[in-house]
């Protein structure tokens, strides 16, 4: 008692540095530990979920389609249109060759075109005289008036206007193929995105002069990304074409990819064949907001090596680890009752039930670090952000490779 003033002289004090507060936090009667009201818990339910063993193998992004950007003619390069790292779309101008020249050539085989086509214009009309000729002495054979001299004569020419006619007709045609070949070389001296991609790699600069071949870009066709695993041979059996497999990438997060072919080559130090998949999943990285995928980048593609089947399975958060091994809480008639459990292999996000446990029986997968037997309980949804029953084992893809290992994590609980 004799405490009691001092302690009011020295309030402020105390109010001030926290003890109070402190004092009153752990003394107020509306504690509901204190009064040993209901813990507020989460739970969700033992259900059957199918599952298939799968074995992990290592694969990496490789694209489809891509190449070295070519000129198809010589020239002198005028302009440069792209950098390295440009997203272009097929079509769009990388390079642009100097055509002053090729205009040149192109007016020059239309001139020799229309040359040739008025000498086929003069030809034709040389036929048709020496045929008039020809005919008008063919109808006096049997006239004293015809001669054989000049009957040989006019057949000669005759036959000499018919040749003036096809060699008019071959300049025509070797213009046309002149003028073709111009108009090709002024349409290739702008190189064009053959595909959209990213170019990786600029060969070209303005002021260079380039031969037919000659580099100019390299690009990489980025959205059209496979990827590619060697396979152990002994799983390639289950790998048919079409089939969906799932796939995880490094930063997190389990996708579906469907198998499109698996080569027939065998490597021999390694037993494997490569198999090649299809990801049907955005070409942007869910998981890194909206990066690209890289040509390079590794995935983990999971094999199936078992056919699938129906296993009860108990949520990896309601796993709580006690002296003789797992243990979970189950909530019956308000309360938290323990159960041992035996569980097998992780099933996304799930573990397998070995022993232990029955289809729809609820277990408590918040709240249930500190879960005392036969305590009540209140069930209520989750709250954003809680954090589960720390030391669970491991999910999917924390776990070891071995899809099949029994997790290890350490945790003090019921």
């Amino acid at each position: 008692m004799q405490l009691l003033p001092g302690l009011i002289d020295r309030l402020p004090t105390l109010v001030a540095g926290g003890l109070l507060i402190a004092c009153v936090a752990t003394t107020w009667p509306g504690n509901a530990r204190a009064q040993g009201g209901p813990a507020g818990v989460v739970v969700e339910t033992i259900e059957m979920r199918s599952f298939t063993e799968t074995a992990p193998v290592l694969g990496e992004f490789v694209a489809s389609t891509s190449s070295v950007v070519a000129s198809r003619i010589p020239g002198l390069i005028v302009e440069v249109s792209v950098q390295v790292g440009d997203r272009v779309t097929a079509g769009d101008l990388l390079v642009r060759l100097d055509t002053e020249l090729l205009g040149i050539e192109l007016q020059a085989a239309e001139a020799a075109r229309n040359e040739a086509s008025a000498g086929l214009t003069v030809a034709e009309a040389d036929l048709a005289l020496a045929q008039q000729a020809f005919e008008r002495i063919e109808r006096l054979k049997t006239s004293p008036a015809f001669s054989k001299g000049q009957f040989n004569d006019l057949g000669q020419q005759l036959q000499r206007a018919q040749g003036q006619i096809a060699q008019a007709q071959a300049r025509i045609r070797s213009a046309d193929v002149t003028i073709a070949r111009s108009r090709y070389n002024l349409q290739n001296a702008e190189i064009r995105a053959p595909f959209s991609g990213t170019i990786l790699e600029r060969q070209a600069q303005p002021g260079e002069y380039i031969t037919t071949g000659s580099a100019v870009v390299s690009l990489l066709d980025g959205a059209n990304l496979e990827i590619v695993a060697d396979v152990p041979a002994a799983y390639v059996a289950g790998l048919e074409q079409g089939r969906e497999v799932a796939v995880r990438l490094a930063g997190g997060g389990e996708y579906k990819a469907l198998v499109r072919a698996v080569l027939p080559r065998e490597t021999v130090s390694t037993r494997t064949r490569p198999v090649r998949l299809l990801a049907p999943f955005t070409a942007l990285d869910p998981t890194d907001s909206g990066v690209p995928f890289a040509e390079g980048q590794s995935v983990t593609v999971l094999v199936p090596v078992s056919e699938e089947k129906s296993v009860l399975t108990v949520p990896k958060d309601a796993l709580v680890q006690a002296r003789g091994g797992w243990i979970v809480y189950i909530a019956e008639d308000g309360k938290a009752q323990p159960r041992p459990v035996q569980i097998g292999a992780a099933v996304a996000g799930r573990f397998e039930v070995l022993g232990g446990l029955q289809e729809g029986q609820q277990v408590v997968v918040r709240g249930n670090e500190r879960l005392q037997p036969g305590q009540a309980i209140m069930t209520g949804p989750p709250e954003s952000g809680q954090q589960g029953g720390g030391g669970a084992p491991a999910a999917p893809e924390e776990a070891a490779s071995d899809a099949g290992d029994t997790p290890s994590d350490e945790k003090s609980g019921g």
